[in-house]
């Protein structure tokens, strides 16, 4: 599987600003905060962050009351959207490599593979379509 720990950890890091501002105790998170609470390194989170404020689901804010706050409600994130941001339309599966025996039965096995694979990741987007930040935030 292709997709990095920072999918995941972008997810947490939505649900945590959207939760915060939710709850009315901010309406700027500061990056300090997050890195410490969440327990994702500085570097990492700052790769994350930029992706999502190139994206426009993020906003950021310099100055002492400065952070970043969500740009886009909740209902209208889905994880795909937060994929797309963090990974570049990056395949789930590598479908691209060469295969030593040639023929029409090893043609059609790797036609039959690729073919299966990309099914599997279409259903995987289109489930992550369906689910929004704001689903996650109701269930918690």
């Amino acid at each position: 599987m292709a997709y990095s720990l920072s999918f995941s950890k972008s997810i947490l890091v939505l649900v945590f600003i959207s939760d915060k501002t939710r709850r009315g105790e901010t309406e700027f998170i500061s990056t300090k905060v997050m890195s410490q609470l969440l327990n994702i390194p500085k570097p990492t989170l700052s790769v994350i962050l930029s992706n999502l404020i190139r994206a426009g689901i993020l906003q950021s804010k310099e100055g002492v009351n400065g952070g970043l706050r969500m740009v886009k409600s909740e209902e209208k994130i889905t994880l795909l959207d937060v994929l797309i941001a963090i990974e570049n339309e990056k395949p789930l599966f590598q479908t691209e490599y060469e295969l030593n025996v040639t023929g029409k039965r090893p043609d059609n096995a790797k036609k039959i593979v690729n073919t299966i694979l990309k099914n599997i990741e279409m259903t995987i987007k289109n489930d992550l379509k369906k689910t929004t930040l704001k689903d996650i935030l109701n269930s918690i």
